[in-house]
């Protein structure tokens, strides 16, 4: 059931449903099709919609959060890589400035403090050196400076709050052989993939349990946000 009304709503916009789990759990059923790969709860004051990893796919999600009725402001959430030492696994990030890392665009955010930078791909171990000493960023996401870009347009407030799934000295298997055309991830391949390399039990793991962490702390601080919001 569709709570759309007149008055604007924050669009909240991740990659995976599983970045805002612990957030829409509560809401009314989301409206999910399976045939586009998406996902979209509402409620009075926010609608999140989930499209898929990457930059075409966050693009979408803008678009079906505007099909849905004005939007007051818009925030780019999910997961992110740290880029320097001592960065919490439940600690919240809201940068205040997203860096396109393939043009180099910089956007402010209305809030916040640090550098986000968005790659076009799952950064490893080895490349998290470069993107931090080249944008002097704190953090690597895949979405963010897209989103950052339509809301600028839109001219729409932007913000990005981010939470950990892989700290700096993790060495991630390459996830992105594992994403579909719609940008999901296809999670049984996956699985299979690590039974055929059991080395990369614990990582997975260790990534899963990560992941959990970070869903919660998004789902925290954008709860207080949302009380906050007028």
């Amino acid at each position: 059931m569709s709570v759309t009304g007149t008055q604007p709503r924050i669009a909240i916009l991740a990659a995976l449903p599983r970045e805002v789990a612990p957030l829409v759990r509560n809401w009314p059923a989301p409206v999910v099709s399976r045939r586009e790969g998406t996902s979209v709860w509402e409620s009075d004051r926010a609608i999140v919609v989930c499209a898929g990893m990457g930059r075409a796919r966050v693009s979408r999600a803008l678009e079906l959060a505007e099909s849905h009725g004005p939007l007051r402001s818009v925030i780019s959430v999910g997961y992110a890589g740290a880029l320097r030492k001592g960065m919490r696994i439940d600690g919240v990030y809201w940068p205040s400035i997203v860096i396109d890392g393939q043009t180099g665009e910089r956007f402010a955010c209305e809030d916040g403090q640090g550098v986000l930078v968005t790659a076009d791909h799952v950064v490893g171990r080895d490349e998290k050196p470069k993107l931090a000493t080249q944008w002097n960023a704190d953090l690597v996401d895949m979405e963010a400076a897209t989103v950052a870009r339509l809301a600028k347009i839109r001219a729409l407030p932007f913000r990005t709050v981010r939470a950990i799934s892989d700290p700096v000295d993790d060495n991630l298997p390459d996830l992105s052989r594992f994403t579909d055309v719609r940008g999901g991830f296809q999670s049984a391949s996956f699985a299979m993939y690590v039974a055929l390399h059991p080395w990369l039990i614990p990582t997975t793991v260790r990534l899963g349990k990560q992941s959990a962490r970070a869903s919660q702390a998004i789902a925290a601080a954008l709860l207080q946000f949302l009380g906050q919001a007028e």
